[in-house]
């Protein structure tokens, strides 16, 4: 993000103010120790109801609480559903736009401080990732996924996206947009920001979450959309071997939306295209959440 395309704005410890003001000591253990939760959110710009839409907030927040009792930072004060909003309709926003919102041990500590808590929300236009259309290419990383015992991959702390760094950059090393990583028992985990579907035999088929992967709730959306469509899944351990007896794959998550993957480890998955059922899905998707399909209107709350 370049600096003429930072918000004008954010939110600092439930205050908006100008984006340049919004600063945390350089000692705070949200840098110093990666005490830090934050959550991913994407808002959808409807032209013909001329409104934005952010998908499944409650939900994010939710696991942003859970992840904040995991790491036992305190909870921040007020809504964060109302700040959000707020800052959005400030910032004056008519397209898709990306927001996160962070909660970390602030001022000065140490590593087993639970406050005092500070949280951050930035909100920003972006559009829709080329890899959406286009595909990606995919390589299995020699670096595995940290174990729930270890530091829990299926909250969304930003100590382990350290370990998403390090297959993510493997990858890029080796030719590949990016990276399956596989657990301590060898089976599929995830890749370094999303969950995995590969379609077998006319199924398709998505690690479960005790696979060492974030709780995702795009992943959540997915599986209740496919079975919405009347298609058969399996959610299951997935051999690394599977991959390369795919008949379609995709990489889902919120800022990439639904990915169709190309190839794994440079082996074409299916016809080394997009799927017929990766399009259909995200055909749903992009309905469900720019608010074109009343069945899961439940799911969207409008900002303006």
């Amino acid at each position: 993000m370049t600096r003429q395309d930072r918000p004008p704005f954010a939110v600092l410890d439930g205050r908006i103010v100008p984006y340049d003001e919004a600063k945390i000591s350089i000692m705070a253990p949200g840098l110093t120790f990666a005490v830090l939760a934050f959550e991913g959110l994407r808002g959808y710009w409807n032209a013909e109801d001329e409104q934005l839409y952010v998908f499944r907030v409650a939900e994010h927040l939710d696991r942003l609480t859970f992840s904040n009792a995991v790491i036992e930072i305190d909870e921040p004060e007020g809504s964060l559903s109302e700040q959000m909003l707020a800052l959005i309709r400030k910032c004056g926003f008519r397209e898709d736009i990306y927001v996160r919102v962070q909660t970390y041990i602030d001022d000065w500590g140490d590593m087993t401080a639970s406050g005092p808590v500070g949280w951050s929300i930035v909100c920003r236009e972006r559009g829709r990732v080329p890899a959406f259309a286009e595909g990606r290419h995919f390589g299995v990383s020699s670096w595995r996924r940290n174990a729930d015992d270890a530091s829990p991959p299926r909250i969304k702390a930003s100590a382990n996206y350290l370990n998403s760094r390090l297959a993510g950059l493997e990858a890029k090393r080796s030719g590949y947009d990016a990276a399956v990583i596989l657990n301590r028992d060898g089976s599929v985990s995830e890749g370094p920001g999303g969950c995995l579907f590969i379609m077998r035999d006319g199924c398709l088929i998505t690690p479960p979450v005790t696979a060492g992967i974030l709780e995702s709730i795009t992943r959540r959306t997915l599986i209740d959309l496919i079975r919405e469509a009347g298609l058969d899944l399996e959610v299951r351990d997935v051999g690394r071997t599977e991959l390369y007896l795919a008949e379609e794959a995709f990489y889902c998550g919120t800022g990439q939306e639904i990915v169709p993957i190309l190839s794994f480890d440079r082996k074409p998955v299916g016809a080394g295209e997009p799927g017929p059922e990766t399009h259909r899905l995200q055909a749903l998707y992009d309905a469900v959440v720019r608010g074109r399909d009343a069945r899961f209107r439940h799911w969207l709350t409008p900002v303006y």
